[in-house]
């Protein structure tokens, strides 16, 4: 349903294998120019360089009863993510994708001051500038191997779940994705190879994936500081059941390097599952993660230094598409998290209520209003509760 928008869903999903339509039967004669007629089988394809992407416009206001969150109140820019697309060939395709943020300028500096990074521009007569950064978020080389099977090399987006593909705030049906997706149990992004396909069984379809990497560290899209590289895979079944069922299983481990000091061993499961019927749109994920600490290696907890443990999240949404009122659909969304380290809460629930609209496939406006409540505990979270009012407008462009 919320994966209609054609850019975004072109990068989210997996790559259709171009196949040339069957040439027509032609007259036997080596004069004819199958390439001025379109019929020459290697250029069957569209190989022009793409040039796409997505961006979001957001106002938010925000009141806490705790004191380390101070109410704002702003107008932002979220995302502005170019798209760049070539098929090579037939079977060779390239891919990357890149975030222009306005960050560091405004980012939050120790001392709870905002950063500024204003300098001098020389082409206009040495006025402040602030600039800002580039995130690279995916950057990969694919390979068809077979029409069920295809090898996908570089940086890309771990293939867990429901919203970690389908990043895009376009596609996303909230102002944000949940929050635990956001926790990264997995990695949002790995530095490897990734082998994935599907294959339709029936009215079935299955997809696969299994994936190799540098695993988690801050310069895993250049190194493996801690020399093993970790491992994932996800199984998704869709099936024609009252509508469209969707049900995926994930899984990722390996050893993460988060600095010289502070090294630890992780595995990560997830199940999630979708049901489309007509404008009813049902979603849930549950993710847990487990982390063993290195000897002599563990992060640093208040006067102590942190445990092995667990954590895990879910969610559940609902939502129903009406075709009238700019398509809108309103949705409703609860969380659960527990930290599996905590320090300044011991859990957190949230309820989000809110409105999707689509007045054309490719612009959606969204208004939301999220309420998160903090366990008891000893944290100065403890008891606290945060509310938040969110509007959006994305577009695809």
């Amino acid at each position: 349903m919320n994966r209609i928008l054609f850019v975004v869903a072109s990068l989210a999903t997996l790559p259709a294998h171009a196949q040339p339509d069957p040439e027509p039967t032609l007259a036997d004669d080596s004069n004819i120019d199958l390439g001025a007629l379109g019929l020459d089988p290697d250029v069957l394809f569209d190989d022009k360089l793409q040039i796409y992407g997505f961006a979001d416009f957001n106002y938010q206001v925000l009141s806490s009863t705790s004191p380390l969150i101070p109410t704002s109140q702003s107008f932002y820019v979220g995302n502005l993510n170019l798209y760049f697309k070539k098929n090579i060939t037939q079977r060779w395709r390239a891919l990357s994708e890149v975030r222009l943020l306005f960050a560091p300028n405004g980012s939050t500096n120790a001392d709870g001051s905002a950063m500024a990074t204003g300098v001098t521009d020389a082409a206009n007569m040495e006025r402040l500038v602030s600039w800002g950064g580039i995130s690279i978020e995916r950057a990969y080389l694919e390979y068809d191997v077979a029409p069920w099977l295809s090898v996908r090399a570089g940086h890309w987006l771990t293939p867990y779940g429901i919203w970690n593909i389908d990043h895009g705030s376009p596609t996303i049906i909230g102002t944000v994705r949940p929050y635990i997706v956001g926790e990264q149990f997995f990695p949002e992004h790995q530095t490897g190879i990734e082998a994935f396909g599907a294959r339709g069984v029936g009215e079935y379809k299955v997809e696969y994936h299994a994936t190799i990497s540098n695993g988690r560290n801050p310069s895993e899209a250049t190194r493996d500081p801690d020399l093993r590289p970790s491992v994932g895979g996800r199984v998704a079944l869709e099936a024609p059941w009252a509508g469209t069922v969707r049900v995926g299983i994930s899984g990722y481990g390996g050893r993460a390097t988060e600095s010289a000091t502070v090294v630890f061993d992780e595995g990560a499961a997830g199940i999630d599952a979708s049901w489309d019927h007509g404008g009813l749109h049902l979603q849930g994920e549950v993710l847990a993660q487990r982390r063993w600490y290195v000897d002599g290696k563990r992060a640093a907890r208040g006067t102590g230094f942190a445990a092995n443990g667990n954590a895990w999240g879910m969610y559940g949404l609902a939502g129903y598409r009406l075709s009238s009122l700019w398509n809108v659909m309103p949705y409703v969304m609860v969380e659960r998290y527990r930290p599996f380290d905590p320090v300044q809460f011991e859990g957190v629930v949230a309820a989000t209520a809110g409105l999707n609209f689509r007045p054309t496939a490719s612009v959606v406006l969204k208004a939301q209003y999220v309420v998160a409540k903090f366990d008891a505990g000893a944290g100065a979270f403890a008891d606290s509760n945060i509310q938040i009012v969110q509007l959006q407008t994305a577009w695809v462009f």
